[in-house]
């Protein structure tokens, strides 16, 4: 069964041979198109692709002027190609592709000229104007400079020159002193040869305005098989040159840029990304084009965020913001995005250009040497002054029974002082081996729980691995730190007699990620020093206790993982790690 034909309404009528397709596919075929195509019944050519019926050595070229005019990049393209018709021989025509209207559809509509038969100029005068919304011109072989014997409205409206202006003159008159040499060369060969040609070159308007003219020159034969006439197309093509070249200078500062930076059509599709962003993604350009930029999403922002950046820049505005993505890896990092849509001369939106700067290193260390200035007045401050006020003691009652106990709050402050001034140590490290990714087992890190578990006896660690041992962890120092400090605060705030810490590691199948869960017996990390580390900040009211939660949070953190905090039903809290590992 075939499809309706199409209405006066949707389609000009017209008697050459014509098919309605999208990408390709045939919707519709007129009967001369039936005929043309050597087909006994539609059946044959409804539903089949249209370049089944072109040589193959045309369908790169007929596939690119089906996607720039689905782009909207010209309003119509033509094309000599050889057919190959399901029965009898194979004839050269040319294919004018032009958008239509088909049931409410946008689809595409090719017209096909038989140049093979014997034509008469009348006749081809009124194919070619039926033909598309081209410029078109038809010029004398026969004749001295081949002058014109007609232009169609379109060469006039696209050149400023009428046609009593034009006729009897040879096209040359559209060349200037911009008009480079190389393209008007090749025109002339192809003429002189009697061949078909396409070219693109700077011609001028009659008001003496430039414009990129992408010209196709194709020879007519009349009854004795030589060239009567030469048919032209006539196609402004400025906005497609000028795209070309910013998109070459883009390119140029995009290879260089440091910072990461693609671009996307209107629909949000990825068409190029410079080499910042296969470094800090870790996506390869191949891995990332045609695929949408979800593919960085990380769930650190909800539906929202992301609902308000598009409806921002389809609205023509630009997006700047803060957001965590997602490398490949898994590892989730923090950048500064700035997203610019590009319009045309119409106004409207073809392209979104991204730029992103990651700041991970900039806010983790700003985070880093804030918390430590905070802290350490802090806590020093507050030992300062107990020293002191002990040692007025001191010097006041030596021999009475207050001297021990003074011994023993400076001995208690000397010992802090120490342990602040071992995890600045440890900070200092933190920062310096951050870039450098020694990578460890999970193996390593099970074995690096049971050292620590040697270090406190009075400790039960009850540890569940579900993971392959051989799982790698980049920089897994950073992990290690991090397992470390959470056993060495549920042993040092635990008030069990039987103290315990319960460590459950696995991963789901297909996830890139290791979970590590680590739950203690203890009274449980206080709600409200957790919130200070969740809000990356100290401040001058409140303060963590001390700088062992920081460690962890920058521990897991600096490995592009998260860490979350859960109160225990009975008692005790439990810290989740969420570890990228790397993939082989």
């Amino acid at each position: 069964m075939t499809k309706p034909s199409p209405t006066e309404r949707t389609l000009p009528a017209q008697k050459d041979p014509f098919v309605v397709h999208s990408d390709g596919t045939v919707e519709y075929a007129n009967e001369t198109c039936l005929s043309l195509l050597g087909s006994e019944s539609p059946d044959e050519i409804i539903g089949k692709p249209l370049l089944s019926f072109v040589r193959e050595n045309y369908h790169e070229t007929l596939t690119d002027h089906f996607h720039r005019i689905r782009a909207d990049e010209a309003e119509a393209l033509g094309v000599v190609v050889e057919i190959a018709p399901l029965h009898g021989s194979a004839c050269q025509i040319v294919m004018v592709t032009s958008p239509v209207e088909w049931n409410e559809t946008m689809m595409l509509q090719t017209t096909l000229l038989d140049i093979s038969q014997q034509l008469a100029v009348e006749p081809l005068f009124e194919r070619a104007m039926n033909a598309a919304p081209v410029g078109i011109t038809i010029a004398d072989a026969n004749k001295s400079d081949e002058p014109l014997v007609y232009v169609s409205e379109e060469f006039a409206k696209l050149t400023g020159y009428s046609e009593e202006e034009v006729l009897g003159q040879n096209c040359r008159l559209l060349q200037g002193e911009g008009t480079e040499e190389e393209p008007v060369a090749k025109m002339r060969a192809a003429i002189d040869a009697k061949e078909s040609v396409s070219v693109v070159l700077r011609n001028y308007r009659a008001d003496g305005s430039m414009f990129w003219n992408r010209v196709t020159i194709i020879p007519i034969t009349g009854k004795d098989a030589t060239v009567t006439h030469f048919l032209g197309y006539q196609e402004d093509v400025s906005e497609m040159k000028l795209y070309q070249q910013e998109k070459t200078i883009y390119q140029k500062h995009a290879e260089a840029a440091p910072y990461a930076m693609f671009i996307t059509d209107r629909e949000g599709i990825i068409q190029h990304v410079n080499p910042a962003f296969e470094r800090t993604t870790g996506y390869t350009a191949k891995e990332a084009v045609g695929r949408n930029p979800r593919l960085l999403k990380s769930d650190q922002q909800d539906e929202a965020f992301y609902e308000k950046l598009w409806g921002t820049i389809t609205a023509g505005d630009v997006w700047t913001n803060e957001l965590t993505n997602q490398k490949k890896s898994g590892e989730l990092y923090r950048v500064n995005q700035t997203i610019v849509p590009i319009q045309n001369e119409y106004q409207e939106i073809t392209h979104f250009v991204a730029i992103e700067r990651d700041i991970s290193e900039t806010e983790f260390n700003e985070q880093v040497f804030d918390v430590i200035n905070r802290v350490l007045r802090h806590n020093l401050r507050t030992s300062i002054n107990v020293i002191e006020g002990y040692v007025e003691i001191l010097n006041t009652n030596i021999d009475t029974p207050t001297t021990a106990t003074a011994v023993e709050a400076i001995t208690k402050r000397t010992e802090a002082l120490k342990q602040l001034s071992q995890k600045t140590n440890q900070i200092r490290e933190l920062i310096e081996t951050r870039d450098q990714h020694h990578v460890i087992n999970l193996k390593g890190v099970t074995d690096y729980i049971d050292n620590c578990h040697r270090e406190y006896p009075e400790l039960t660690i009850d540890l569940s691995v579900s993971a392959d041992n051989e799982l790698q962890i980049k920089n897994g120092e950073l992990l290690n730190l991090a397992i470390r400090e959470t056993i060495e605060n549920a042993v040092t705030h635990n008030d069990s007699d039987e103290p315990l810490v319960t460590i459950t590691i696995h991963q789901i199948d297909g996830d890139d990620k290791i979970t590590i869960e680590i739950a203690d017996n203890g009274p449980g990390i206080p709600k409200e020093e957790w919130d200070v580390i969740v809000a990356n900040e100290e401040t001058s009211l409140q303060h963590g206790s001390g700088i062992g939660l920081w460690l962890i949070y920058w521990g897991i953190t600096g490995l592009g993982g998260t860490v979350e905090l859960t109160q225990n039903t009975a008692y005790g809290s439990t810290l989740t790690f969420r570890i990228p590992v790397i993939h082989n």
